[in-house]
């Protein structure tokens, strides 16, 4: 029974190749990363001239953090980027 209670907080980190504590560091400093450009696009909301690609910036930046080195080799299969997806982070940096 332990194990089943367990599983939610350990079959994610290990698909990644990570511990629970490890996963819980990179998520929270994705976290931390997301909220400030979360509040980089709050500030160029209310004044267009400020923060004009430090949103769009960071969310490129954790893309690049989640897709390459040793949590991509780790990751069960890899998302594919589309044209879509980049144009809405393109349009990210333009608003």
């Amino acid at each position: 029974m332990a194990s089943t209670l367990s599983k939610p907080f350990t079959e994610h980190p290990a698909s990644v190749g990570e511990s629970y504590f490890e996963h819980f560091k990179v998520a929270m400093g994705f976290s931390k990363c997301l909220a400030g450009a979360a509040g980089a696009a709050f500030v160029h909301a209310l004044v267009p001239s400020l923060c004009q690609k430090t949103a769009s910036g960071k969310i490129c930046e954790l893309h690049e953090k989640m897709t390459t080195g040793a949590r991509a080799a780790n990751a069960p299969t890899a998302v594919p980027a589309t044209s879509g997806s980049v144009s809405s982070v393109s349009s990210v940096s333009a608003a």
